[in-house]
């Protein structure tokens, strides 16, 4: 029997990747009870799993795992294939704390198997439970994927539930079935006596495996932090579990509000690629997202972001928060900044994502993100507003033009927070170089004389389209996308008032006229506007 690499560690996560994140309960390792005793098991079989099954009953992940959305559809299906084929599938790791068993290694294990037995791959009945309104369009469209995947390679559980008893001419549904019936997946204990002792056990397990990323195990480590609160909430839209549960229920209620705003904020519309329209959410496509809304919250707190991908030491946690007061001062410090650069709140600047968010092939940057909210915290501290606004059609068009000039920096610096500032400072310097009476073509040359951005002598701007290749067979959705955004943004909606691109979520519409001057209500008599630019620059 072969080792069958897809279960013996977990993939990065990413928008195609399942969520079987319900499946499993959380429970806080530290609420629970000494050992029961007794004997433990050494396997558990797929009738342990059934959701009448007393085995499943009993199964916990702690609350600092990180979610279980970390594998593909394949990756899912090939499980379930192997399990039934009687392939090597690795043991779990558990941990028994009172009646309850906690998963320290093989979630996703455990999590495909249930997802088959309950035919429940993030759209189903235990996952509308967990998430309601938070179940995404991209989460169901990839559960309907890897259900299609599994039904075609392997068929449902039920359907094999129906042919006990019966005979059955397909030898191999025959061998499946009997396998269904005495197969299992072999458990490893871990011996630690109190909660503190597994918790250990359960990072250098994980670490050992693949380590994680220092934005990642920060999460996990301070998952009673104001900030590691406000990002869990932010991320499932104040759904999921519930790391705010030991608050009073007035400051839960009030923490789920504000997480299920701002999540709508960074992920309404809902968008899957290729980019065919200019409505597309400011942070991308939010699925499997909480590193990034972790960074956001930070970012928006002034709290140091590691430098690096593989920095391993980590500025000091915050302590944890007792009664909420600090995860809600965090959640409405982001709301502060998110409504700045979207929503149509008076002061909002109404930043387009294309411009600033996305790459002209159309994935979102989310360190451009980040450096973009930070940029329009500091054009509105240094009170620039108004000639940001003045500048603000030029200076975009400009930033369109020379999209390299940030793919470039983060190429110098990396994907990290070491970036941020950086970019921070490039948009911060052109605006500068435009508001100093600097042509166009004399920015680049302004700039590169200083050293933090001597690499952009380097410069080779490319013809549109030439960054990438397309397929031999057909166009690439990077392709279209860039074709999409290319030609949508020469001639987007424009704001009537400082003629920069509007998006739909911080649009208001003004009078050409003012009606005390004479203007009219109908069409004719309007204009889109930016927030702003119609209460600010206007009024």
């Amino acid at each position: 029997m072969t080792n069958l690499s897809p279960f013996a560690f977990e993939a990065p996560m990413a928008a195609s990747h399942v969520n079987l994140d319900a499946l499993i309960p959380r429970e806080d390792f530290e609420s629970t009870a000494g050992s029961a005793g007794g004997r433990l098991r050494e396997t558990i079989s797929l009738s342990d799993l059934e959701e009448t099954g007393f085995f499943q009953r009993s199964l916990r992940k702690p609350d600092f795992q990180r979610e279980t959305t970390h594998w593909t559809p394949a990756a899912v299906c090939d499980l379930v294939w192997a399990y039934l084929e009687g392939h090597l599938i690795p043991a779990v790791i558990l941990w028994q704390s009172g009646d309850k068993v906690f998963v320290i290694d093989g979630a996703h294990r455990i999590s495909a198997l249930i997802a088959w037995i309950r035919d429940d791959y993030g759209d189903g009945t235990a996952s509308n439970a967990r998430f309601g309104s938070g179940l995404t369009d991209e989460q169901k469209r990839v559960a309907k994927r890897t259900r299609d995947q599994v039904r075609k390679k392997i068929g449902s559980y039920a359907e094999f539930k129906g042919l006990i008893d019966q005979e059955i001419s397909d030898p191999q549904k025959a061998k499946w079935v009997s396998r269904i019936g005495t197969g299992s997946v072999e458990i490893q204990w871990v011996t630690a006596t109190n909660s503190k002792a597994a918790e250990d056990s359960f990072f250098k397990i994980n670490q050992a495996a693949q380590p994680i990323d220092p934005t990642e195990r920060r999460i996990l480590q301070t998952r009673r932090s104001p900030n590691s609160i406000a990002a869990r909430c932010i991320a499932r839209g104040g759904k999921g579990h519930k790391y705010w549960s030991s608050f009073d229920r007035e400051t839960q209620e009030e923490i789920e509000s504000i997480g299920e705003e701002l999540n709508s904020i960074l992920y309404d519309p809902p968008h899957s690629g290729p980019v065919t329209t200019t409505d597309v959410p400011i942070a991308g496509q939010g699925y499997s997202a909480l590193p990034f809304v972790y960074e956001l919250v930070s970012v928006c707190n002034k709290i140091p972001l590691p430098t690096s991908s593989s920095a391993k030491k980590l500025p000091e946690p915050l302590p944890e928060d007792k009664d909420g007061q600090e995860t809600l001062a965090f959640l409405k410090s982001v709301k502060s900044r998110l409504r700045l650069i979207s929503t149509n709140y008076s002061g909002s600047l109404g930043l387009h994502p294309l411009v600033y968010c996305y790459s002209s092939t159309g994935n979102f940057q989310p360190n451009a993100f980040l450096a973009t909210v930070s940029f329009a915290e500091l054009v509105k501290e240094r009170r620039k507003k108004e000639e940001f606004t003045k500048y603000r059609e030029r200076f975009e068009k400009y930033l369109l033009r020379n999209r390299t000039f940030v793919s470039l920096t983060m190429s110098r610096l990396g994907a990290s927070g070491r970036s941020q500032p950086r970019i921070i400072d490039l948009y911060w310097s052109i605006l500068s170089e435009m508001l100093d009476g600097a042509a166009d073509d004399e920015i680049l040359p302004r700039l590169t004389i200083r050293k933090e951005f001597a690499h952009l002598k380097q410069l080779e701007v490319p013809p549109p389209g030439a960054e990438f290749e397309g397929g031999k067979k057909s166009a690439s959705s990077a392709s279209k996308s860039s074709a999409f955004i290319r030609n949508a943004m020469e001639t987007p909606l424009k704001c009537g008032i400082c003629g920069a691109a509007v998006h739909c979520n911080s649009i208001t519409f003004d009078h050409i006229v003012r009606v005390r001057d004479g203007g009219g209500n109908r069409g004719e008599d309007m204009q889109p506007t930016h927030p702003f630019c119609n209460s600010g620059i206007k009024s």
